[in-house]
Order: C-alpha cells, then structure tokens, then sequence
C-alpha cells in the first residue's frame, strides 16, 4: 500500500500546504503542495475540522512521518483502552472488521478520540533499552533502530529515548537472547 511520507503541514495565505513525497518512489523528492481538499476544509469549517481530517489521514496510514504532532497523536492514540473499537488493524477480515469499519464511520466518538488524542501531551517517563553480556560487567544502549539494523552505543546520555514502555519492549522482541535486555526508565 502506499502513501504519502509527509515533513510538514503548514497554512500560508489561508491555504494547507504539505511537503512530502510517496513512499514507494525513489529517489525521493520532497516537494511542497497545496492540498486542495484539506485547503477546502480548512476555509470552510475551520481548524478544528482540518485537525480531524490530517489525524484521520494519519491514523489511516495514509500520512506517515518520524516527528511531527500528528504522528505523535496517533502513539497516544493507539495506546487509548477506547480506540480498541475503531482500531482497523485488530480486525482481520470478517464481521468485526465490518463492525469497527461501521464505527469509524457512524460513531462520532471516533472523531472526539482523534481530536483528544492530539490535545493530549506525551508522557513524562522516558525509557531506554540496554543491554549488558553475561561474561561482562560492560553495557551498551539502543542509539539508534531503522528497518535494516540497530545501533548500540557505551554512552547512555546518547541513548534512543522511548516515551512507552511497550515500544521498548516490542524491540527486545527482535532479538534471541533477551534475557540480557533491560528497560529503563529514566528522569
């Protein structure tokens, strides 16, 4: 599936702009667009409404990106004990899935959760992952994950800092001897 890996949303002269590029088209070229529909939104039923649209897009997976105040919405967002009933990707195929579908649609606390989630602030408690051998008193930490490897550093000041525990340990996932992997939470 494609979409749209988005560096930034912005209004200029009443208008929406994003600069992004498709995933799936290499190299990549950032470019800035207007978006007409979204610019359409926005002068027609306000901040609020085009706040709803670019999370709803971003929930969707339509929008992606690294940073931004969206894609952190959607962390806290799929961390919500109530976004379990509009959650698309728990549903497989089948009348569930056509239940949660019917949700997003029909159930306006579907819009009220989106919205919420983007007012609400990322938690205070950080986490960083680290590791420490069997044979060794030495340690390193997580410094840096993408799709193709993992970065450790000595250094825990340069640690990767994770704001949910369940992120950190979904990484230790990823690796066979786990038992030597610890999550801290730090100030």
């Amino acid at each position: 599936m494609s979409y749209e890996i988005v560096k930034s949303i912005k209004i200029k002269d009443n208008k929406v702009f994003i600069t992004s590029d498709s995933n799936n088209v290499y190299p990549k070229y950032f470019h800035e667009w207007e978006c007409n529909s979204l610019t359409k939104i926005f002068q027609e039923k306000g901040q609020n409404e085009l706040d709803y649209e670019i999370m709803k897009t971003y929930e969707s997976g339509c929008f992606q990106s690294y940073s931004g105040k969206y894609s952190r919405a959607v962390k806290v967002l799929i961390r919500m004990p109530e976004y379990k009933n509009f959650n698309w990707r728990l549903g497989g195929i089948g009348p569930e899935y056509n239940e949660i579908c019917k949700n997003r649609k029909e159930n306006p606390m579907f819009k009220e959760l989106l919205l919420r989630a983007l007012k609400t602030k990322l938690p205070k408690t950080k986490f960083i992952l680290s590791k420490q051998y069997s044979n060794s008193d030495t340690k390193t930490y997580l410094y840096k994950i993408t799709k193709k490897y993992i970065k450790w550093t000595y250094y825990k000041n340069k640690a990767k800092i994770f704001r949910f525990k369940d992120e950190v340990d979904s990484i230790k996932g990823y690796f066979t001897n786990s038992e030597y992997f610890q999550t801290e939470q730090i100030k």
